[in-house]
């Protein structure tokens, strides 16, 4: 009887031991999978969060954005004639304004390829000795500017490694060169010219942008975005004064550019 009650003890004193080994193994895995993963939301156990929004004071990126661009007449005796395609690419610069990766300060540098399509009624001269005169005109309007962005931009946490974002504020541009392409109905026959240079844009455009979009994070230190962005311009398309009139009614044009834009882009933290 003794030696069976020693056997017993040394069997529960075996079990004892090998549980206490695998529960300690079963710990030391789980440490092991916390400190490779110090990024991973215990909410969401399944998914490994790539970016954790911290740190990044300043980040570059690019933005390749192509648009439908159009015109809002403000002439009498003009209206808008469809839509026109447009781009705007360049760098953007984001200034983080907290600790995480969630309010900025946006702004870069950009080139933006900008038109608009009018119809209206027009005296158009013809060589040197005639003017076909009360003549509807089709006109393309073609501006590239230099553009600078002064804006907000709001960027949520992760969800699944996907952040929303919204941004709002002001693009102010410089004229570089303006053009337009014109077809004119002259009795029967439609007549049309290749694009010419103009000069009665305005120098300076002002215009407010806002949009909505997100961001995916591809590294830890890089996102690939997409957002669609509606732009209106604040100031007049034209020259004033006197020095962008219609030749048959005399008067000064006025005329807004608008769009809706599509923006992809890469960012570097």
């Amino acid at each position: 009887m003794l030696l069976l009650f020693v056997m017993v003890c040394a069997n529960v004193m075996i079990l004892s031991a090998q549980n206490e080994n695998v529960n300690a193994n079963k710990q030391k895995n789980r440490n092991h999978t916390q400190t490779q993963n110090p990024y991973q939301n215990p909410r969401m156990s399944s998914t490994y969060i790539k970016d954790p929004c911290n740190g990044g004071r300043i980040n570059v990126g690019v933005t390749v954005a192509p648009s439908f661009d159009w015109m809002y007449d403000h002439t009498e005796g003009y209206q808008k004639n469809g839509v026109a395609l447009g781009i705007r690419y360049g760098v953007n610069l984001n200034i983080n304004l907290t600790k995480r990766k969630s309010f900025y300060f946006s702004t870069g540098l950009f080139a933006e390829h900008r038109g608009g399509k009018m119809e209206f009624l027009d005296n158009i001269p013809i060589g040197n000795f005639f003017i076909a005169e009360n003549t509807h005109t089709q006109r393309t309007y073609r501006s590239i500017y230099l553009t600078v962005p002064t804006m907000i931009t709001l960027k949520t946490g992760s969800i699944n490694n996907f952040f929303i974002c919204g941004n709002a504020g002001l693009l102010h541009s410089l004229n570089l060169k303006a053009s337009n392409i014109d077809s004119y109905l002259i009795g029967d026959e439609t007549w049309s010219r290749q694009q010419v240079p103009s000069n009665e844009a305005a120098l300076l455009r002002e215009s407010f942008i806002a949009g909505l979009g997100f961001e995916y994070s591809v590294t830890r230190n890089m996102r690939a975005g997409l957002s669609v962005n509606y732009i209106q311009g604040i100031t007049n398309y034209f020259k004033g004064k006197g020095r962008a009139q219609n030749a048959l009614s005399k008067v000064d044009q006025r005329a807004n550019l608008g769009c809706v834009e599509v923006a992809l882009n890469i960012n570097f933290f």
